[in-house]
């Protein structure tokens, strides 16, 4: 009878035969048996929460320790499950990380093994695209990369450089619409700009990349940037003014140290105001001006300027690469780079509740052993989608989705959803059906 003392000892088996051992020989052999394309590979990486204290084991790299939790969960202790993903989705290599590995240096660790990762699938070095987030643009990375591997990844917003692209991509934008086949009103349009930059002493290819969809989020952001800037220089501004000085020098010196907005300018007059000395007016109504004293009067303006450049450049973010042009275009690059929000829903698929629950194992190398199954329940999930999908997209169909819709892209939760009522018995060795299959079932 299974028990968890046994599924422990299957778990301690795995790791000891080589957990990604398994997952290599398997992948490679869906792989050849699906005709795989593997010319672009994608990678990231995110954090899984686990319970328990979890203390290392004399001899094992993985640490399940606290750091940055991508779950935001600090409270707990995790490990970093890194995937590498063709045609968008498909797993071909994965592997579990110290819980507090950076993502920088994890994407040097890769892209040493890269060339022999991709030589098991028959993919030679500059056969094949590497596709990676902005962790991947470092000195060291780029250094790693070399001349033999290509890549795409996005330039950190943080990089002098990066701002300059942008702020410098008015007027020239090619525009290249939406990428989804659907066309939803909802779907992103975009537009480009290519340039090139000079990072860390190589020149490489940079597109400037606009979405509107992107755009009308950041908009929010900007208003609100605005308005709370316009409440911290008003409140500023009025502190100022309810001061008086003793000269106009101090008034000045007052004003000009007064922080202007990031976009908002404060213009200032000066109004002196006399101190009376004690008594009534004399009879000719004059009285007489015992000292001056002076007050800052402000007034408030919006920096129009800064803020049409801020929302002019909402939305914008830039793709580096060491493609030349001749063999991918702008647009090319920009729809590569964009199949990288499948390893994001990918990573939604291993850390559903419903796929797997909060893990609380033993030992930490049984966790790596458990990864390999559900990493090989992702790559047959995702390569029933493929199938489903390739079969309607060459003879033509449609398929009920959800809702009662049609759909030409089917998911496999989308489709097993349909067969949830199917029951099957065994009378005398035979299998039969309970009911038979229903229209939709038998497409």
């Amino acid at each position: 009878m299974p028990n968890d003392d046994g599924i422990g000892r299957v778990l301690d088996r795995i790791h000891d035969y080589g957990t990604w051992k398994i997952f290599s020989a398997i992948c490679l052999n869906a792989f050849r048996k699906f005709s795989v394309d593997c010319s672009v590979v994608h990678q990231d990486t995110t954090s899984v929460s686990v319970w328990g204290d979890y203390k290392p084991e004399l001899g094992d790299p993985m640490r399940i320790v606290h750091g940055f939790s991508k779950d935001k969960r600090p409270d707990l202790k995790q490990f970093i499950l890194s995937l590498l993903c063709v045609e968008g989705n498909l797993p071909c290599h994965a592997g579990i990380l110290d819980g507090n590995a950076a993502d920088k240096k994890t994407n040097g660790k890769i892209i040493s093994e890269l060339p022999r990762i991709m030589a098991r699938h028959g993919v030679e070095p500059k056969g094949f695209i590497y596709v990676a987030d902005s962790a991947l643009a470092t000195e060291e990375n780029l250094s790693l990369l070399g001349d033999d591997i290509l890549f795409i990844t996005r330039l950190p917003e943080n990089f002098s450089v990066c701002r300059k692209l942008i702020g410098s991509s008015y007027g020239s934008w090619q525009q290249v619409g939406q990428l989804s086949s659907l066309r939803k009103k909802t779907d992103a349009g975009y537009r480009l700009r290519e340039d090139s930059v000079e990072l860390y002493g190589r020149t490489c290819r940079a597109l400037v990349v606009h979405s509107d969809a992107h755009d009308r989020r950041r908009q929010k952001r900007i208003d609100k940037a605005v308005k709370k800037d316009a409440e911290a220089v008003t409140s500023a501004a009025k502190e100022l003014s309810r001061k008086e000085f003793f000269c106009l020098p101090d008034a000045e010196k007052a004003a000009a140290a007064l922080k202007q907005g990031d976009f908002h300018r404060i213009a200032f007059s000066f109004e002196p105001r006399p101190v009376y000395g004690r008594g009534r007016p004399s009879t000719n109504g004059t009285r007489l001006v015992k000292a001056m004293r002076y007050r800052v009067l402000t007034t408030i303006n919006e920096n129009q300027k800064a803020i049409e450049k801020l929302r002019q450049e909402a939305g914008c973010f830039v793709l580096l690469t060491n493609v030349v042009r001749k063999e991918k275009t702008g647009t090319d690059i920009l729809n590569i780079y964009k199949e990288q929000d499948g390893i994001e829903r990918n990573f939604a698929f291993l850390k559903d509740p419903l796929v797997v629950n909060d893990i609380f194992l033993k030992k930490p190398h049984r966790i790596e052993a458990m990864g390999l199954i559900f990493v090989l329940s992702l790559l047959l999930w995702r390569l029933m989608e493929r199938a489903m999908r390739e079969k309607v997209k060459k003879e033509n169909l449609t398929l009920q989705g959800w809702n009662n819709t049609t759909t030409v892209k089917p998911t496999s939760f989308m489709m097993v959803s349909k067969f949830m009522d199917v029951s099957v018995g065994v009378k005398r060795k035979r299998r039969f059906l309970f009911n038979p299959l229903s229209p939709v079932q038998l497409v």
